[in-house]
């Protein structure tokens, strides 16, 4: 299969060449683990290929100086639309607008995190079951737009914690829907070297796996090889 690299090495490698082109693919981990960062060189990669690139800034962290850091940043960063949603409802709103403009022409959509909204929402009485259904129908549709035209999807995922075995288990948010709709998924996670976080893979071509791992920094410039 053909892939859009991350713009780093080691993680294109662990990746069989980067991220699944026309399917769902989700990065999550903790704060401050880069996923933001390989949202933006992925961005960056795509747009140098020629791709349009849409960056739906769920969380409201993208920042221009940032991208423009990163790797040919200045040259390619006016080439991505980004979009910032003020709740869940918006952020439905902006990925269902997404296919009057889509065509024969490669796109990459990036959401960061699809789960930053649907999650404030849920702290709202009485409305956890309408939230997890709409979550489910947001990504069937993207999932759906991923197979008829030329478009890839990156998801960004927040995590919590759950109970498992007598230990607590670093799950993302929404688990479930995110583990069914995305063809790979990929966690990134600190390590005990403060610089050097460890990215895990848990899916790939929509089989899950265990053991393949890489070590990377978050530079000034971005994600780099350890």
């Amino acid at each position: 299969m053909e892939r859009l690299s991350t713009g780093t090495s080691g993680l294109d490698r662990l990746l069989k060449g980067g991220l699944a082109l026309r399917e769902v693919n989700l990065v999550y981990g903790e704060a401050s683990t880069g996923k933001t960062v390989l949202a933006m060189q992925s961005a960056l990669e795509a747009s140098a290929r020629g791709f349009k690139v849409f960056f739906v800034d769920a969380d409201l962290s993208f920042s221009v100086q940032r991208l423009e850091s990163l790797d040919r940043g200045e040259e390619l960063a006016e080439n991505i639309v980004v979009f910032q949603p003020e709740d869940f409802r918006e952020q439905s709103r902006i990925t269902e607008s997404l296919e009057v403009m889509l065509s024969k022409t490669p796109a990459l959509l990036i959401v960061d995190s699809v789960t930053g909204l649907y999650r404030a929402d849920l702290e709202k009485p009485g409305t956890v079951f309408v939230q997890n259904r709409e979550l489910n129908r947001q990504l069937a549709y993207l999932s759906d737009l991923s197979s008829r035209f030329e478009l890839t999807v990156l998801l960004t995922g927040q995590v919590h914690s759950e109970p498992s075995g007598g230990s607590w288990l670093i799950a993302p948010v929404a688990t479930r829907t995110l583990r069914h709709w995305s063809y790979l998924i990929l966690r990134l996670r600190p390590t005990p070297r403060r610089d050097v976080r460890e990215c895990l893979l848990e899916k790939i071509d929509g089989r899950d796996v265990r053991s393949a791992r890489a070590l990377f920094r978050i530079g000034e410039t971005g994600l780099e090889d350890v």
